[in-house]
């Protein structure tokens, strides 16, 4: 709860902010990047499981200054699917999740070809659970579904390739996702390449 509140704090802090900077009509970019999710924790106690899954993320963004830049993203990450036997009776899970995120980037150097970065914001998370059990005679099948807010971090480099078009790769690392009174929290660490067009 206290990393949330910090999180929190900063974004006010660039939020009201945000006005002078846009006046100056600072530079924009937007990207798509693709790559593998992977959740902590979650093939414990199962005897068969993919606690991996494709990543995709649409995002735009600008620059407030030469150092630091206001992002907005949307992500999908696919099914991650686990299976066991608990007392005779086999149960099956999948979990899939869609995320929106604001974040605010610092990276170096101001200028030139190639830049690295550290992030931090907040997102929005809802994730859909589909559950199955049977005993060999009868399957019981349910699903849900369950939205929470969370922090964010991670690094990541870019490369200007030709000029307005950067490649870029990132590590996100999203935490405490998910209902610590259902069916827990988890980390989810991601990476992800793709292009990036500045404007």
């Amino acid at each position: 709860m206290k990393l949330t509140r910090i999180a929190l704090m900063v974004s006010f802090a660039v939020m009201a902010n945000t006005p002078v900077y846009a006046a100056e009509a600072r530079p924009g970019y937007y990207g798509i990047s693709a790559g593998q999710a992977t959740v902590d924790d979650f093939c414990e106690g199962s005897s068969s499981c993919d606690d991996s899954a494709l990543a995709v993320r649409f995002y735009g963004g600008t620059e407030l200054n030469g150092f630091a830049n206001l992002e907005f993203g949307y992500r999908y990450i696919d099914d991650v699917e686990a299976s066991g036997v608990i007392n005779g009776v086999g149960v099956a899970a999948a979990v899939n999740g869609h995320f929106v995120d604001t974040t605010l980037q610092l990276g170096m150097p101001e200028t030139g070809p190639f830049k690295v970065f550290t992030k931090a914001g907040l997102m929005l998370w809802h994730l859909n659970y589909e559950a199955a059990a049977s005993n060999g005679f009868q399957t019981i099948s349910v699903s849900d579904d369950d939205t929470g807010v969370a922090f964010r971090t991670g690094l990541g480099m870019s490369y200007e390739v030709a000029e307005g078009i950067r490649l870029r790769a990132d590590w996100d690392l999203l935490l405490n996702v998910g209902d610590e009174d259902e069916l827990g929290e988890t980390d989810i660490n991601v990476f992800s390449v793709g292009p990036e067009f500045r404007f």
